[in-house]
């Protein structure tokens, strides 16, 4: 039996921004090896109810994170009477990964975070800790087609619709080229109403329209 907690993700993430708010997105295949280990694996997961994150790494690396952040936002929620923005999480993040680095303890992922708190923002974040801050960016072993058709496609104030298209055209991309990247993909938005993950069926209206 494999392993869930060895299985590294070849994958395509992304996240790009909106008019209103940003999208993350990811295919759904986990593998080992050369094995698809799993064909339903959850790469985009919220954080806070505005704030979401998605790696390219160990499976069990980014569950590890949601479990840490999802905490610390609380907690932080509960010590201050305030929610910590997109930018306050991503500093949390990176500071997480930073000093595990220095422990030799170190979570494996490239991760994307996006969100809304005052306007929409995007970053990403390398397992070392360190930031950028994006309009649109990937992680994974299939992130470099998903690159192209972003550099290509991608324009200032799109509308919801527009970002979903493309994010799905994104991921798609790499689904045709990259063996590590498949099994479907999974969309969630992120605007001023809060964190929002989209079912099959709702993606697959807003692509046909």
């Amino acid at each position: 039996m494999l392993d869930m907690e060895q299985l590294k993700t070849g994958t395509t993430t992304l996240g790009l921004l909106y008019k209103d708010g940003a999208v993350l997105a990811a295919d759904r295949r986990a593998t080992a090896g050369h094995i698809v280990a799993s064909k339903t694996a959850e790469k985009v997961m919220p954080i806070s109810d505005r704030i979401g994150i998605t790696t390219a790494g160990m499976v069990a690396d980014l569950q590890a994170v949601v479990r840490l952040m999802r905490s610390e936002l609380s907690l932080h929620e509960i010590r201050s009477g305030t929610k910590l923005g997109v930018e306050g999480a991503v500093g949390l993040l990176s500071t997480i990964l930073f000093n595990k680095r220095l422990s030799l303890n170190v979570l494996y992922g490239e991760f994307v975070v996006g969100g809304y708190d005052t306007a929409p923002r995007l970053f990403s974040i390398d397992e070392a800790g360190g930031q950028g801050k994006d309009k649109f960016t990937v992680t994974g072993s299939g992130g470099v087609f998903a690159l192209g058709v972003l550099e290509g496609d991608y324009k200032d104030g799109m509308s919801e619709e527009e970002a979903i298209k493309l994010a799905f055209k994104a991921v798609s991309s790499s689904i045709k080229r990259d063996v590590y990247t498949g099994e479907g993909i999974d969309i969630a938005v992120m605007n001023k109403k809060g964190y929002r993950k989209l079912a099959d069926d709702e993606v697959q209206k807003i692509i046909s329209r």
